[in-house]
């Protein structure tokens, strides 16, 4: 069969292309290629998509990260008295509408796969399939990803207009239940380890790619209260040969690639990393961990095998300074861990520059005084930090305790929990006036 895989728009009043790539759609595009299907990935979010060039060039910033490209949008009902921009970001309307002509010109497509993975972000969803339905009227239509995972009847309620099948869960069962309704055979991923045996070729990609992204392992061992990772996945972790054959693979095709950045929740947690790190050091990329890693786990050893691999960037999870919110979201991490971890990170010859900390912001009954004091400890380590907005998660603790406490509605819009907006609507948590003041101490601090 053909089918067309669409990474969808970005609706939303901030986004940037902090090493962003749709990995599950692209898994599943990988998988539906081995099965003998032919695939057409549209990714509308992809800065160097070649109709794009053809106007705007994209600006890179550090290591290929970058702005999207931006059209301004009218907002939906529900944000209307937010006094924030609403925007597209991604490719613009019209070239989006012509590579989807071209694509209906060119072949008959049989079946749609969408994924939206942010729960608030699935406006740009919506608004990617209403612009699909234009050309492919008849087509099945699927929807998956993260947000059809945690918020199924939402999905269905909102997608429903569109005629969308919303296909919620993880790993290969969404998939599963689509070729099951299309009438075709499951049977050869009956024993099929999808994670082990599936590579992220970016075969679907005929651009340049500054980057590429890669995870080595899914899932958590902790069970942090923001955090709705560990209710989704069991940990677990690709063999090495199998990581390494994926990089060599993708240098070959694409050897100007100079940076991979890794996407894990718990990069460090395997009991092999010290293998998988010597492993790494052998190709001539620089490497990336942008999603925080356990500051506990960062040993002399690590740190002196992650500056022999050239990774360039180290982002730890701190979350906060506050040893009773420190030991109530999941006590993975104390402040004499991240000193730890910093300290043996340095001595391992990594700069201030490459070395940067998450602070939770906005939990709920957090008080600003606590951010500053995070902010404060982090300067004087000679760290950068990175102000990581709350955003609540059906299936977390801190999801159920706003309910609980009538904080908000246990079926409320995804779009109101969107970090950027919260505090303008919110009472459990810090004002908008105290997050601008949070963010504007932490510029003028580190601008000394």
């Amino acid at each position: 069969m053909n089918f067309l895989v669409v990474n969808p728009w970005i609706y939303d009043s901030a986004a940037y292309d902090f090493w962003l790539k749709p990995l599950g759609l692209l898994y599943n595009a990988e998988i539906l290629k081995l099965l003998g299907h032919h695939v057409v990935f549209l990714d509308l979010l992809n800065r160097y998509d070649t109709d794009l060039l053809k106007f705007k060039s994209p600006k890179d910033k550090k290591y290929g990260t970058g702005k999207f490209y931006t059209e301004v949008v009218e907002k939906p009902a529900i944000l209307k008295n937010i006094p924030r921009e609403f925007k597209r970001y991604g490719i613009p309307l019209k070239v989006a509408k012509n590579k989807i002509e071209v694509i209906k010109n060119e072949q008959k497509i049989d079946a749609v796969f969408i994924g939206v993975t942010l729960t608030y972000w699935y406006y740009g969803g919506l608004k990617t399939i209403e612009l699909l339905r234009e050309y492919f009227p008849t087509q099945p239509f699927f929807l998956g990803g993260i947000y059809s995972t945690i918020y199924p009847q939402h999905a269905d309620e909102t997608f429903s207009k569109y005629d969308v099948i919303v296909l919620p869960g993880t790993g290969l069962n969404p998939l599963i239940q689509a070729l099951q309704i299309l009438d075709l055979s499951k049977s050869s991923l009956n024993s099929f380890d999808w994670f082990e045996e599936t590579d992220l070729t970016y075969d679907f990609y005929d651009s340049v790619l500054p980057y590429v992204v890669l995870i080595t392992s899914i899932g958590c061992v902790f069970n942090c209260s923001y955090c709705v990772t560990p209710k989704m996945w069991q940990f677990q972790f690709r063999t090495i040969p199998a990581i390494i054959n994926n990089i060599k693979y993708i240098l070959s095709k694409r050897p100007d690639i100079k940076d991979i950045a890794f996407f894990d929740d718990a990069f460090l947690l395997r009991k092999d990393i010290h293998e998988l790190l010597k492993s790494l050091s052998f190709f001539k990329v620089r490497y990336h961990l942008p999603n925080g890693i356990h500051a506990r786990m960062v040993t002399p050893e690590i740190s002196s095998l992650l500056k022999t691999a050239n990774f360039k960037t180290i982002k730890l999870g701190y979350e906060s300074h506050d040893f009773k919110i420190q030991k109530n979201t999941g006590f993975k991490v104390t402040n004499t861990d991240l000193v730890n971890a910093v300290n043996n990170l340095k001595s391992a010859g990594f700069t201030n520059e490459e070395i940067s900390a998450y602070i939770l912001l906005n939990l709920p009954e957090q008080d600003k005084e606590d951010v500053i004091e995070a902010i404060d400890f982090c300067y004087e380590l000679g760290i950068g930090i990175n102000l990581n907005e709350f955003t609540p998660i059906p299936g977390t603790q801190e999801f159920d305790y706003l309910v609980s406490n009538k904080f908000i509605d246990k079926d409320i819009d995804p779009l109101l929990l969107n970090n950027t907006y919260l505090p303008y609507w919110s009472n459990f948590g810090l004002s908008e006036g105290e997050i601008r003041e949070i963010k504007q101490y932490a510029r003028l601090k580190y601008q000394h």
